[in-house]
């Protein structure tokens, strides 16, 4: 294969009924679909945990009550974690809708790689006159 040929590390579009689908936004916010959301424990609040060396990021069911929990916000859609904060705090700048290719929940915790991660933003739309 010729070096000028890169490889797409994003696999086929999966069955929304079985697919584990994580999101990031430009806006910091973290996107859960429904299966993720029920394997994590459906939480109404996560700490937000991040590995500089391994550049994950780590979502730990918590109590809504604490004050360094980030509430689990319903959406018709999906569930939203506003991590803006978080995203400051560690320098994490996001460019584009970005999908992590393999979310992970080991031991309860969901992690999110940053480096396996493929864009999914698509071109912005025109205003209507």
């Amino acid at each position: 294969m010729d070096r000028d040929f890169e490889k797409f590390h994003g696999g086929p579009t999966e069955a929304t009924n079985t697919r584990l689908h994580v999101t990031i936004s430009p806006a910091n916010l973290i996107l859960l679909n429904r299966n993720i959301y029920h394997l994590l424990g459906r939480p109404a609040a996560v700490y937000l945990h991040y590995s500089r060396t391994r550049d994950v990021i780590a979502l730990e069911p918590s109590s809504p009550r604490l004050p360094e929990s980030f509430p689990v916000i319903a959406n018709p859609m999906n569930w939203r974690i506003s991590a803006a904060p978080f995203c400051r705090h560690f320098g994490i700048q996001i460019d584009t809708q970005l999908k992590f290719i393999r979310p992970e929940i080991i031991a309860g915790v969901l992690h999110l790689n940053l480096r396996e991660t493929v864009s999914v933003g698509g071109r912005k739309r025109r205003k209507k006159k």
